[in-house]
């Protein structure tokens, strides 16, 4: 069986989901990304390899789909929004455990608020 390319499965990828893959530059050897402080960077600080070649072109690109247009899709849908509200509407269990949601621990944490970094959340 032969598989088709990076590049080809991201493109139908893109065309089905309608989220297009985006390209970041990054160190041939994969150490870093030029991004944010190695923007100006002109090689890699970990193993001194060129971020272009000698054409000015990226020598690596990292290829990814944004995560944002894809929750976006899922709230699109209502089968996902059916299942993403299945612990909202589920009944509790009076006398059998079916469901993580019936046991004990799980209700008594139900009732303790979420404590981050010494904050008190709403929830």
């Amino acid at each position: 069986m032969t598989l088709d390319s990076q590049y080809i499965i991201f493109q139908r990828m893109a065309k089905l989901s309608e989220v297009q893959p985006q390209s970041i530059d990054c160190c041939k050897n994969s150490c870093i990304t030029y991004t944010e402080k190695y923007i100006y960077l002109e090689s890699c600080p970990y193993c001194g390899e060129a971020w272009r070649n000698q054409h000015g072109k990226p020598r690596q690109q990292f290829t990814y789909l944004p995560l944002i247009p894809q929750l976006q899709g899922y709230f699109q849908s209502t089968k996902m929004i059916k299942a993403l509200s299945y612990r909202a509407a589920y009944d509790l269990a009076k006398h059998d455990i079916s469901d993580v949601f019936d046991a004990n621990h799980y209700q008594q944490l139900l009732c303790h608020h979420v404590m981050v970094d010494g904050e008190r959340l709403p929830h």
